[in-house]
């Protein structure tokens, strides 16, 4: 497969609860054709079902007149991804959250563990607002 070729795919969804399925099974078929190994693949779906999540609920409230955008395309060495909701309110990501550890203790609520799960599972992620939503970016070394 040649890299001198611009490989991407988009999708878009209402923000409705079950489409992150659909989104994870779409660009987990992308990135096997890409070329990304079995258990990455894993890591990957994992990821951006927590991605997906986080926009539908967190980024647009539940509210399914608004979309998410979900981007992926191939760059030399790696798959990079970026889920975008329109939320209305920026989300700001909060320093000093309980480990898993902690929360498995009962020191934490258990929910609020998708960003700790994205960190931990791509290569890269990072996460920021934008001129209308956020944008959370994941990548995964080739």
């Amino acid at each position: 497969m040649s890299t001198s070729l611009i490989y991407s795919m988009d999708l878009s969804f209402p923000s409705e609860l079950g489409y992150e399925v659909i989104a994870r099974d779409a660009v987990s078929a992308f990135a096997r054709r890409m070329g990304l190994s079995a258990e990455r693949i894993e890591d990957l779906k994992t990821a951006l079902s927590e991605a997906c999540i986080n926009a539908i609920e967190h980024g647009n409230s539940l509210r399914p007149d608004l979309r998410v955008t979900v981007h992926c395309h191939l760059e030399p060495d790696r798959l990079v991804i970026e889920v975008v909701d329109e939320g209305t309110a920026e989300f700001v990501v909060r320093d000093n959250l309980p480990t898993i550890s902690e929360k498995v203790a009962g020191l934490g609520p258990l929910r609020g563990m998708g960003l700790m799960l994205i960190s931990q599972l791509c290569d890269e992620s990072s996460f920021e607002p934008c001129a209308n939503g956020n944008r959370m970016r994941l990548a995964f070394s080739r």
